[in-house]
């Protein structure tokens, strides 16, 4: 052999037997600009804000937010999510549930919960029942029938009558 690929047989050995520098970051690949799971994201945000604003406007707990009379999960999440909003004064507290043997232990269950929490018995309202604030009067809906109906009317078409074909 001549010196020249003695050499080059002597380069790629070092170069196999050394191999690559342990301690060097290897290059960026696509997925390390994504944070780690447990790191809050601003969208979570945006849906947990959602979220206390619809828990906020029902406000009404039901039965199947007690377990033998007791919040179970459930109500405690969505009262914990009343209480979570943006939104800042009253919170108004409906239940829902029949006033029998029960009604007094889930009303003082609810009560110690939000005393856990620390609301001051002035900053809630408990009342029982459904909300009665909830939801969309149906004037706004039939006004609308009634604009339809003079479009249908103007078009020529009998208002209810089904379409021709």
């Amino acid at each position: 052999m001549n010196t020249n690929t003695i050499r080059v047989l002597f380069v790629l050995g070092t170069i196999l037997i050394v191999g690559c520098k342990n301690g060097e970051k290897p290059k960026l690949s696509v997925n390390d600009k994504f944070e780690s799971d447990a790191q809050p994201r601003s969208i979570n945000t945006l849906f947990d804000q959602q979220a206390a604003i619809g828990a906020r406007q029902d406000g009404t707990l039901y039965a199947a937010h007690f377990t033998d009379g007791q919040l179970n999960s459930l109500g405690t999440t969505k009262l914990n999510a009343m209480l979570s909003g943006p939104e800042r004064g009253m919170v108004n507290i409906y239940l829902s549930i029949p006033k029998d043997n029960a009604y007094g232990t889930r009303e003082s269950s609810v009560i110690a919960h939000l005393s856990a929490l620390g609301l001051a018995s002035n900053s809630y309202t408990l009342t029982a029942g459904d909300n009665m604030n909830l939801g969309t009067p149906a004037v706004q809906g039939l006004n609308g029938l009634a604009k339809q109906n003079v479009a249908t009317e103007a078009a020529g078409a009998t208002p209810g009558a089904a379409p021709s074909k």
